[in-house]
């Protein structure tokens, strides 16, 4: 149970605080609702999160610690995990998957997979797959914004970190 005040990761919103729990009638029926604004300030924008709405409630995820940024940015990314589907719509879906689920470890994974697609299309002469590195920067924006709160960091200088880390794993 979130209080008022946390900050958290909503699925693909990125880093959300919670301003606010409270009920709220709707189509005649009184609901309990967590009340989200993105951290960053950048909007005043509102999310009403069911309190009981499972699949809802389940994109809500704790941020990280410091040490398990630390451990997350220690640690070798297993591009592996990623199964690369050749139809890139069905890619694009499964990697919007991973995205909401806050897996960070998966999301790093798959950025590299995306990472490493590009660097073997550019062989070719090719460049990579704008749906793919359209989701390769949502990933980089997420984890970016996540990182700068939990490291008191600019967003620059945590998506230097994680370019760093995606970019220059073997």
């Amino acid at each position: 149970m979130y209080k008022i005040g946390d900050n958290l990761l909503y699925g693909s919103n990125g880093v959300m605080q919670v301003v606010d729990i409270r009920e709220e009638e709707a189509c005649d029926q009184l609901r309990s609702y967590y009340v989200l604004r993105a951290a960053t300030g950048r909007s005043e924008s509102l999310v009403f999160v069911p309190t009981d709405n499972e699949r809802l409630s389940s994109l809500m995820h704790p941020l990280l610690t410091r040490e398990g940024v630390n451990a997350l940015l220690g640690e070798a990314i297993d591009a592996s995990v990623i199964e690369w589907n050749e139809n890139s719509r069905a890619r694009t879906e499964s990697f919007k998957r991973i995205i909401e689920s806050g897996d960070r470890r998966k999301i790093l994974a798959m950025m590299r997979s995306i990472y490493e697609s590009g660097i073997r299309r550019e062989e070719l002469g090719k460049k990579n797959y704008i749906a793919d590195e359209a989701i390769k920067q949502k990933a980089e924006k997420l984890l970016s914004v996540e990182l700068s709160v939990v490291l008191s960091v600019t967003e620059e200088e945590a998506l230097a970190l994680i370019k760093n880390k995606v970019e220059s794993e073997k």
